[in-house]
């Protein structure tokens, strides 16, 4: 009998929609990348916001793998192209990056910043913010599927 990693409908969707503060707080992010006012003045908004990002997270993902994935003895994976496995151990690199990028941005602010060197800040939160959407789109992914195929088997 083997075990397989599945997604906990119910709480990881009321997981994901309790949260506001942290989809808001990401989008603040996003139009912090793209203001065009001085870096020095992003720069500092990007310091906070990152790291109130990074709690909001990180008990977004003590959630998620706490109550959001369970392990069940067989399950039918019809139509899942991303396994929950590996959408779920995508957490702790997004965290682990998250985290670095706040603490940049923190040695940046603290040692003086450099225009360049903010840019480049910000075209790395870019990048973190891109992956982080690709899991939260992989996570809708497996959210549907698990949907779909309860509802074949009803």
């Amino acid at each position: 009998m083997s075990v397989t990693l599945v997604v906990n409908t119910a709480f990881l969707a009321e997981i994901k929609d309790s949260n506001t503060t942290l989809w808001y707080r990401l989008q603040q992010i996003r139009d912090g990348c793209e203001s065009r006012a001085p870096r020095s003045v992003v720069l500092h908004q990007l310091v906070e916001l990152l790291n109130e990002v990074r709690d909001l997270l990180g008990l977004q993902f003590a959630l998620e793998e706490s109550y959001g994935y369970m392990e069940v003895a067989s399950h039918p994976n019809g139509g899942v192209t991303v396994p929950a496995e590996q959408v779920r151990t995508q957490h702790c690199s997004l965290y682990l990056a998250l985290n670095e990028l706040a603490e940049r941005a923190e040695e940046l602010q603290y040692r003086g910043w450099v225009s360049q060197r903010v840019d480049d800040l910000i075209a790395q939160v870019k990048w973190f913010d891109l992956q982080l959407q690709d899991h939260e789109r992989f996570e809708r992914q497996l959210l549907e599927n698990a949907r779909t195929a309860a509802h074949r088997t009803v």
